[in-house]
């Protein structure tokens, strides 16, 4: 029987060009891109994990898919013959799911500090040249009087330029996200995507948009200051799959160092008949 030929995520082993390695027992391989993909995903928890205190961070989840064996994926086989072939060819690591539930919400008494009250609608930031979308509105005014978020990144205001003030002069914090001074009021910008598929994360509890976003409308503002979106993240059930994870890469591994048990005692009957 053939193994698996490599994939581009590195899920089996590289297929061999010496004919010699194609007589490896085709369990290690599965049971090899079984443990791959299970130490991938404990690494994905593991990143949960340690966001679970960070303000509006939204979990990501581990994508795994079963793959045909090399023959049948190369159409020298049809599958469902039942044959050594439907047994399968281990699992692929996909592209990670951003889970977009909402954290709750935790009164923080600082002025500056913003939740949204739906399930759409995202702060927006300016890195460099582009735009970044955040459900974390721990912000704040630096010394220049720009707000900020907690990396330093301008807060954008309604009108698409970054929120300033005078910091030597006295401001108020209004409902829907409004920042009074001197008679002249700013709005927070408030962005929608048209879906949570065109958003990438860029890292920690930041999203580039990959394709245009609306505007919330004024009707439609829900933000309340003095409060903040927590981490989506469960420790409780993370770390349940954490465990859950683990175990089944401790079972990948025990299958690969019994079936090298049984082929090096199979090799020494040989040997010794």
């Amino acid at each position: 029987m053939r193994t698996p030929k490599g994939t581009s995520n590195g899920s089996a082993e590289p297929e061999s060009r010496d004919p010699s390695e194609r007589s490896m027992p085709y369990g290690v391989y599965l049971s090899a891109a079984g443990a791959q993909a299970q130490n991938h995903r404990l690494q994905q928890i593991s990143h949960n994990l340690a966001n679970v205190d960070t303000p509006g961070f939204k979990p990501s989840q581990t994508i795994l898919q079963a793959r045909f064996s090399e023959l049948i994926e190369e159409g020298m086989v049809p599958p469902g013959l039942g044959g050594a072939d439907d047994i399968g060819g281990g699992v692929t690591i996909q592209p990670e799911q951003t889970q977009f539930g909402v954290g709750a919400i935790r009164t923080t008494g600082r002025e500056t500090d913003f939740a949204l009250h739906d399930k759409k609608s995202f702060f927006v930031l300016q890195r460099g040249d582009e735009q970044l979308l955040t459900r974390a509105g721990d912000f704040m005014f630096d010394s220049t009087g720009t707000m900020v978020n907690s990396g330093g990144d301008p807060v954008l205001g309604k009108g698409g330029r970054p929120i300033q003030i005078d910091p030597r002069r006295p401001f108020t914090v209004g409902s829907e996200g409004t920042i009074t001074q001197a008679g002249e009021t700013q709005q927070l910008m408030l962005a929608q995507p048209a879906s949570y598929g065109d958003l990438a994360n860029v890292g920690g509890n930041l999203f580039r948009p990959l394709a245009e976003f609306s505007l919330v409308p004024d009707s439609d503002r829900n933000v309340v200051a003095g409060s903040l979106e927590q981490s989506a993240v469960s420790p409780t059930g993370t770390m349940m799959e954490m465990i859950e994870t683990s175990r089944a890469y401790e079972a990948n591994i025990q299958m690969i160092k019994n079936q090298d048990s049984v082929l090096g005692s199979l090799i020494g009957r040989v040997l010794q008949s």
